[in-house]
């Protein structure tokens, strides 16, 4: 058990979804009880950024990211930067995203993801905001829009998928490592091989709920309170204490999003 000295920071979950939003006063109560100390309400398209900003500023352990996922950038238009713009002026917002590039799913054209994934990262700079990184079966395009518009506040690569190979690449372009449930799963060495070799300072915690919730309840719906069940698997891949993982990643956490702080 966590000493009460220590927390974990969930930092991508979507209380904004429909499968969490009925029931968020129990979910954070279990999220308490596993020392979550502090969660990130990711946004995906323009009413779950306006829904995350407004959870955040209704309870003090919720914080927001607000921004167009790779999935809705068919409707990404410029105006909507305004609005997002505007959002990230609460100052409970803490990072633009989740954007990103998507290959498994053909949703919006790669076109399409492109342009959204660039002015978003653009407008991160110009906020002085970190970026929330989507990425999947993309990372050599993602990684490449990344490397040509530098971040200039660093960020995160969430839901880790990818190599230790990639994972570094990551690493060097100023993003850290978000590990979430797939370090749980069976035939995920890759992915847990990486967590093995991130240095310990790009680490960040994440549980991306309601989805891939970890083993023992992978197919359930995932919840805050399960950064617990990451925490303690990456203690054992990399044979540290779950004291030192709290500890670190929460460290980390303060590093990449500096409004957590307020």
């Amino acid at each position: 058990m966590i000493s009460a000295t220590y927390s974990l920071i969930d930092t991508h979950c979507h209380f904004n979804h429909e499968q969490l939003s009925s029931d968020i006063e129990e979910l954070m109560t279990r999220a308490n009880d596993a020392q979550v100390s502090k969660m990130i309400v990711v946004g995906f398209d323009m009413e779950s950024s306006r829904e995350a900003v407004r959870l955040a500023s209704a309870y003090p352990a919720l914080y927001a990211s607000v921004g167009i996922h790779p999935h809705e950038a068919c409707n990404f238009r410029n105006d909507h930067l305004a609005e997002l713009e505007e959002l990230a002026t609460n100052a409970n917002v803490v990072a633009i995203g989740e954007i990103g590039l998507d290959y498994h799913y053909d949703f919006a054209s790669i076109e399409d993801q492109f342009q959204a994934f660039e002015a978003q990262i653009e407008l991160a700079n110009s906020l002085k905001l970190p970026i929330i990184v989507h990425c999947r079966e993309a990372y050599t395009d993602t990684l490449s829009v990344v490397a040509n518009l530098t971040p200039k506040n660093g960020g995160v690569m969430h839901c880790w998928a990818g190599n230790t190979d990639e994972a570094l690449r990551s690493i060097e372009l100023g993003l850290h490592i978000g590990f979430g449930g797939l370090i749980t799963f069976k035939k995920t060495d890759e992915i847990q091989s990486a967590a093995k070799q991130v240095p310990m300072d790009r680490i960040l915690l994440e549980t991306d709920s309601p989805y891939m919730a970890p083993t023992p309840y992978r197919g359930k719906r995932n919840e805050p309170a399960y950064t617990k069940i990451v925490a303690e698997r990456l203690a054992v891949l990399r044979e540290q204490s779950i004291l030192e993982i709290a500890e670190a990643t929460t460290r980390n956490a303060y590093s990449v999003f500096e409004r957590l702080k307020n």
